[in-house]
């Protein structure tokens, strides 16, 4: 273990730099000063972060330039969704707007829930933590009671395409955009924001004694960190699930104890970026900085199986 966590923090090094944000929807947050708007924001670009990021990236400026034509900012058009005459307009406004499995009603519906959570609590970030144990090991408990509070206020959207934005790990889904948008939350350097933790713009809203530490994420297993996670033993599960991505995470955790996702940026990019591809290939594994460890690299190596 002593061996990979200095590969990983020679690679947490190399990649956790701005200059890769424009590979990640986080990029969109850092586009905001208003922690309100960069809230809102987190939650459409985490939420839509499924497909490729050509996609992506597509869907969610075509969300915030709706959204910015009607009010100006993603945070007063949230605010606004309250009003039962906006929110016609603004389903009426986004019904051309799709990305992939979701409908532009299904986000205006997901951003009105923001909206109750804002109107109740002061911001998602409070309404959140409302649920969230000071001593809990992860934010497991917190994301369910939310997700299940959600839903009970849009029962309409039941058994529709909406119910893809709201996954829980009590469903055993792993869950990889919440943690992402969890991560963060939950996690503040030049990559992530930190908008839960103590010191943030937000605390003022949260529950006494209430934030989100680094020490309680969960690693968003997608198919890059899942991959690679699988190929450097940090599980041996074949399903990316709820179970796979707290194996991942406490693997992690032994290399950094008080920060465990705190490589997930920077592994996100081995795949994104290409550096790690599905298949075994001399020419591109041999210039890995992961190599050493990777066992998925020295059994194909061992075995002459080039690719």
């Amino acid at each position: 273990m002593q061996q990979l966590q200095g590969l990983l923090e020679s690679l947490q090094r190399d990649f956790s730099q701005t200059k890769y944000l424009e590979s990640d929807p986080l990029d969109f947050v850092h586009r905001y000063s208003d922690p309100w708007d960069q809230e809102a924001v987190a939650l459409i670009a985490a939420l839509l972060a499924y497909g490729n990021v050509k996609q992506i990236r597509k869907s969610i400026q075509g969300a915030l330039s709706r959204m910015e034509k009607l009010e100006g900012s993603p945070s007063l058009f949230v605010r606004k969704l309250r009003d039962p005459v906006f929110f016609v307009r603004a389903l009426a406004d986004f019904q051309t707007w799709i990305h992939r499995f979701n409908t532009g009603p299904d986000l205006v519906l997901l951003l009105r829930l923001l909206s109750e959570s804002w109107d109740r609590h002061g911001s998602l970030g409070a309404h959140f933590l409302s649920f969230h144990s000071v001593d809990a090991v992860n934010f497991e408990n917190a994301l369910n009671q939310l997700i299940l509070q959600w839903r009970s206020l849009a029962p309409e959207a039941a058994g529709t395409s909406f119910q893809y934005f709201l996954t829980a790990p009590q469903s055993g889904s792993c869950c990889k955009r919440w943690c992402m948008f969890l991560r963060w939350m939950g996690r503040k350097d030049e990559i992530d924001p930190g908008l839960w933790m103590a010191d943030s713009p937000l605390a003022r809203t949260f529950p006494f004694n209430r934030a989100l530490r680094s020490d309680q994420l969960v690693i968003p297993l997608d198919t890059h960190t899942g991959r690679i996670s699988q190929y450097l033993r940090l599980t041996r599960r074949k399903s990316l699930n709820w179970k796979a991505a707290l194996e991942v995470t406490d693997a992690l955790r032994l290399c950094s104890p008080d920060d465990p996702v705190r490589y997930d940026f920077a592994l996100a990019r081995m795949g994104i970026l290409d550096l790690c591809q599905k298949k075994y290939k001399k020419e591109v594994c041999e210039k890995c900085q992961l190599l050493p460890a990777c066992h998925y690299a020295q059994e194909k190596e061992k075995k002459g199986d080039f690719g």
